[in-house]
């Protein structure tokens, strides 16, 4: 094999960098404006751009050139950007005055199905927002129409809210208000050579329909770029595991290979240079539009045009100058297209191949002979654009496939012989519809079989790892990848090739294999948004209560903890904020058995993508309990045949976990009924710590279960900014009258309680976040009764045995502090004022909880001098028994 060069980078690829910043600041500027805040950041890259390119022009050093090119890249998509995001304010802003009315425009993309509904992307026609785009949610019953068609709809369109997340990624899609119609009809497909290529479509996809299964699914998705039948399905997910949807998603890939198609027809029918290098840019023109024209279709389409008018003018074509003015196109037509996750992999992908594909095959094909030179060489481009390709795809599903180089060595020529016969297929179905069938029969037989190998190889354990987000993700792969092109290692002997080779096998398999489980005892309620997911941990093993509302979130957590194994999972109630995360399993981690309420809605279904075959589903009622390590877990709610029909949130599986003397009760989402029914069993105790129910809402947390409860520190699982005002002050003001700490993880990220010697520690994963230390003392497992003398004895099973004083001195203030007892108000935390420089209402909490502390020390200590004070008085008596009845023997 010949030797890798270093490949030089083009002037358009500094400035396709370039521009790529520029349009990242200009929308975040834009995106700023729009909510009423300072477009700092814009402001900021422009002035940078500015210096540079002045600095640059004074200067004449090596690297002037590069830097007049990027700064003048980061100008130039500032102003794209920026120009779009002044047309896309002017929509936002005309549309409040639009009203209902009637709205004529074009089909953009296909149809989404959603859970509320199918929604349809449209271009508008005609006044008042000409040539403005539109997310529609279509009326249920009503002919639902496919791209390229023409539709009138009645809505009153809305503007997108300024606050919300998923406003901003619909607005990165062009979109500028929603709306739902009331009345909607389909007209005529679009005019043009579009309109008949897209009918065209139509028809083709028509006749797909007949092929059944999951070849069915994909060949649809992959021929001609349509995949709602293939969303939501398990194929769809383990394609995702194995890092293979970029086969099912329309790239160059595609494109390239219905242009080889037409190359080699071209060929066979003797035709020159010029008329076929015409015919292959008209046909890849043809397939972007039937494949609904995504910004990875349109990237290749510009780099075969570039590649092709440099064929024609008589100049070598050169790959990275082809994609450098490509990217430069999309962001000059599109500049919001760069946070479309298509383009963003197809961009990496296809630079990082262009730049390392040669060295990565020279190190993977050195030493080795024969066919095997073939497979390595093919592993070792899908390597390449693995590696680069991370950091778009851990930020975006949470996680990192460690079998992608296998899977693509055996899908990719699967999926591209099954497209090819898709493809034949599609075209000859609209002359013989006969063979056509037969060819698109074929194509799904080939997909089926490749779904049938991904979904064993999906179910490997460590098939993909949970990734977290953050700057070391990109700034990692960023840094390697700028040292190996400045370096350039080529391999020196067979030896070191092949040591390289079993380095890189290794990391794979300890990334697939995992760090060893932690076997301190541990709670750890995760910071998911607005959600629940709650991690225990003791011993090696692990249980997952509830799994947040978003998948990638949940990957991310898991990933902070290193959790490749959960031995038990908990859905405490059917709710997306406590369920909706499940899929978020698939790949990362296997999952030993699932517990779920044995009464209500639920949670879990049979065709669940994570769920494995022989994973058992168990319903839960009170009473029942199990270990996880040296932890009990015991549930407390709900009853096995509850007295009354009960709410969805009044249904949660609730929680009792107990390990040395930590007591720690999960609530899920219970709320009256629940804590009342709970009281009423007696199941309620003294503990330390609380997960508040139902995120801490008005509707939670009741004042006679906190009572019973009698947490030191009280934990809320809430999301940053949430739409329902989550926790409530209500809430928050009960818990400060009870003296309790509170946490949250909005505030503090994961909360992590652990057993600390004699007592606990509390903990928040966030930087500066302060511990909460607090020493646990005497406790009272079992509902308790008072007795004629004043002690409360612990009664029912699992009880210590131990008493406490309740005497009239129990609710006297401590000498140590000031104020009221601890059953009195707390003072109000809005009223502090400074003393001695500290907050006055610092020194009254210190000394509630030191008084707090110190009288349970004293009635510890007063119960242990009644004990011996009552066995001295008891042996005292048997004594005296003796020597009446004439027994001299000395009892002690």
């Amino acid at each position: 094999m010949s030797a890798a060069i270093r490949p030089s980078i083009p002037h358009a690829g500094w400035m396709a960098v370039g521009m790529w910043a520029g349009c990242l600041a200009a929308e975040r500027a834009s995106w700023a404006a729009w909510g009423g805040r300072s477009p700092a950041t814009g402001l900021v890259v422009a002035a940078l751009a500015a210096v540079c390119v002045a600095v640059a022009a004074r200067r004449v050093s090596v690297l002037r050139t590069v830097i007049v090119l990027l700064a003048f890249g980061v100008i130039a998509g500032l102003c794209a950007s920026g120009l779009q995001g002044l047309v896309w304010h002017r929509e936002a802003a005309r549309v409040e005055d639009c009203g209902a009315r009637e709205w004529t425009g074009i089909v953009e993309a296909d149809p989404t199905p959603g859970s509320y509904g199918t929604v349809v992307r449209i271009r508008l026609i005609g006044e008042p927002l000409p040539a403005a785009r539109v997310r529609v949610g279509w009326p249920e019953g009503q002919e639902v129409p496919e791209l390229g068609r023409t539709v009138r709809f009645a809505a009153i369109l809305k503007p997108l809210p300024a606050g919300e997340p998923w406003a901003r990624r619909t607005a990165r899609g062009g979109a500028c208000a929603t709306g739902s119609a009331w009345r909607a009809e389909v007209g005529a497909w679009r005019s043009g050579a579009m309109g008949w290529l897209l009918a065209w479509r139509a028809g083709s996809l028509e006749r797909m329909h007949g092929v059944p299964g999951v070849g069915g699914d994909l060949l649809e998705g992959i021929v001609l770029g349509d995949r709602r039948r293939l969303l939501g399905t398990a194929t769809d997910e383990e394609f995702r595991i194995l890092g293979l949807s970029h086969l099912v998603a329309v790239s160059g890939s595609h494109l390239a290979l219905a242009c080889g198609a037409v190359a080699l027809v071209g060929r066979a029918l003797g035709m020159t240079r010029r008329p076929l290098v015409l015919a292959t840019i008209a046909a890849g023109a043809s397939y972007a539009v039937v494949t609904g024209m995504p910004y990875s279709a349109l990237r290749s389409l510009l780099m075969l045009a570039v590649g092709g008018g440099a064929v024609l003018v008589g100049r070598r074509p050169d790959g990275l100058s082809a994609l450098s003015c490509s990217v430069v196109a999309v962001l000059t037509i599109e500049p919001w297209s760069v946070f479309d996750l298509g383009f963003q992999l197809s961009v990496l992908a296809v630079g990082g191949l262009l730049l390392f594909g040669g060295l990565a095959t020279e190190w993977a094909v050195t030493g080795v002979r024969g066919p095997g030179r073939l497979v390595a060489g093919t592993l070792a481009l899908t390597c390449v654009a693995q590696v680069l390709t991370v950091p778009v795809v851990a930020s975006t599903f949470g996680m990192v496939s460690v079998l992608a180089p296998v899977a693509n060595a055996y899908a990719a020529p699967l999926v591209s012989a099954a497209m090819f016969l898709g493809l034949v297929g599609a075209l000859a179905g609209s002359v013989v519809p006969a063979a056509g069938n037969l060819l698109a029969e074929a194509g799904g037989a080939v997909l089926a079989a490749t779904a049938w190998l991904s979904h064993h190889a999906a179910q490997l354990p460590g098939a993909a790892v949970a990734v977290g987000a953050g700057p070391l993700l990109v700034a990692v792969p960023a840094a390697g990848a700028v040292g190996v092109w400045v370096w350039w290692p080529r391999p020196a002997t067979t030896t070191t090739a092949r040591r390289l080779t079993a380095a890189a096998v290794g990391v794979c398999m300890a990334l697939a294999i995992g760090p060893a489980p932690a076997r301190e005892s541990s709670v750890v309620v995760l910071d998911v948004g607005q959600g629940d997911a709650v991690l225990v941990c003791d011993g090696g093993r692990t249980m997952l209560v509830d799994v947040g509302a978003d998948e990638t979130v949940l990957r991310r957590a898991l990933s902070r903890h290193g959790i490749r194994r959960i031995d038990a999972l908990v859905m405490t109630h059917a709710h997306e904020d406590h369920t909706g995360g499940a899929a978020g399993l698939s790949g990362i981690a296997t999952v030993g058995w699932v517990g779920v309420p044995g009464v209500g809605s639920a949670c879990v279904s049979e065709d669940e993508v994570w769920l494995g075959p022989d994973t058992p589903v168990r319903p839960l009622a009170a009473g029942d309990s199990w270990l996880i390590g040296q932890m009990r877990v015991s549930v407390l709610w709900p009853p096995a045949e509850p007295a009354e029909k009960l709410e969805t949130n009044d249904t949660s599986v609730v929680l009792h976990l107990s390990v040395g003397e930590l007591d720690v009760v999960l609530t899920g989402d219970a709320e009256a009924a629940a804590q009342a029914g709970m009281i009423e069993d007696g199941a309620l105790s003294p503990i330390e710590v609380l997960k508040v129910p139902h995120h801490g809402s008005s509707n939670g947390l009741t004042a006679e279960a906190l009572a019973m409860w009698d947490p030191d520190i009280a934990l809320v699982s809430v999301g940053e900014g949430n739409r329902f005002n989550h926790p409530s002050a209500s809430t928050m003001s009960m818990l400060k009258e009870h003296a309790v700490v509170i946490m949250r993880t909005d505030h503090s990220g994961d909360l992590t309680v652990r057993p600390a010697g004699p007592g606990y520690r509390v903990t928040g994963s966030r930087r500066g976040d302060k511990t909460a230390v607090r020493a646990r003392i005497g406790r009272t497992c079992a509902p308790a009764c008072a007795d004629a003398h004043g002690y409360r004895h612990t009664v029912g099973s699992g009880s210590c045995g131990g008493q406490e004083h309740r005497g009239s001195e129990a609710g006297l203030p401590h000498l140590w502090r000031r104020g009221a007892a601890a059953g009195a108000r707390a003072p109000p935390f809005a009223s502090a004022r400074r003393r001695g420089g500290r907050p006055r209402f610092q020194l009254r909490y210190v000394r509630r909880r030191l008084g707090r502390c110190h009288r349970r020390c004293r009635r510890r200590q007063y119960v242990a001098v009644r004990l011996r004070a009552a066995a001295r008085g008891r042996a005292q008596r048997r004594s005296d028994a003796r020597c009446r009845s004439g027994d001299t023997r000395r009892v002690r």
